[in-house]
């Protein structure tokens, strides 16, 4: 092979070496730089709370709601996960939702008449979400004092203490009584009684 050939073939081989190591380091910064997807998920919870576990006390949750037709009965799960992720209450939210709008029955609106999913009364109804689960989230950290603009009234409070700056005794002297009333059946009932009779009218239903 003549030295000009064989010239010819190192720079050939230079340069394919070279292409090649400059697709292995630009394929993981293109991948790095890819858009990923940055919706929240709550960490599904291990925690036993009052002897239960999350998924006992979601079905808490469930049961009031369903015993009651509420449209939030099957959101337990989110409640509770998002509660033990922020460390309130389990129930606070699911008593909020049930006060303010019978469980999302009667959530506020647009003035158009479509769904804010703003079950909460959250923000004077002003607020509005994508969905029941950003909604829950939003007020979740809102009580734990994890929003910077309102947390001087929430962080670091007392269950009655957060009750009270969501909706003061000015505006519902009852507030704080029903709220914890709501509390305190949601941690007394009996979820298996309360679906075993949701399936046998369900059941009962469908032969009529």
């Amino acid at each position: 092979m003549s030295n000009k050939l064989h010239l010819i073939s190192q720079k050939a081989l230079g340069l394919f070496l070279i292409v090649g190591l400059s697709i292995g380091l630009v394929t993981p910064i293109a991948q790095a730089e890819a858009p990923t997807d940055t919706s929240y998920v709550a960490p599904i919870s291990t925690q036993i709370v009052d002897g239960l576990t999350a998924q006992q006390r979601a079905d808490r949750i469930d049961a009031f709601y369903t015993q009651r037709d509420a449209q939030l009965a099957g959101y337990g799960r989110v409640m509770v996960d998002d509660a033990d992720q922020y460390n309130i209450d389990w129930k606070i939210v699911a008593a909020i939702a049930y006060n303010e709008s019978s469980g999302g029955n009667h959530a506020c609106l647009h003035k158009d008449g479509t769904p804010t999913y703003n079950a909460f009364g959250y923000n004077g109804c002003k607020s509005s979400f994508k969905n029941y689960d950003d909604a829950i989230l939003t007020v979740t950290q809102d009580l734990a004092g994890n929003i910077p603009t309102t947390s001087n009234y929430f962080k670091g409070k007392t269950i009655a203490e957060k009750i009270n700056a969501y909706n003061p005794p000015s505006a519902n002297p009852d507030y704080l009584k029903n709220v914890k009333w709501t509390m305190n059946k949601i941690a007394s009932i009996d979820p298996a009684t309360v679906f075993a009779s949701a399936n046998t009218d369900a059941n009962q239903l469908a032969v009529k």
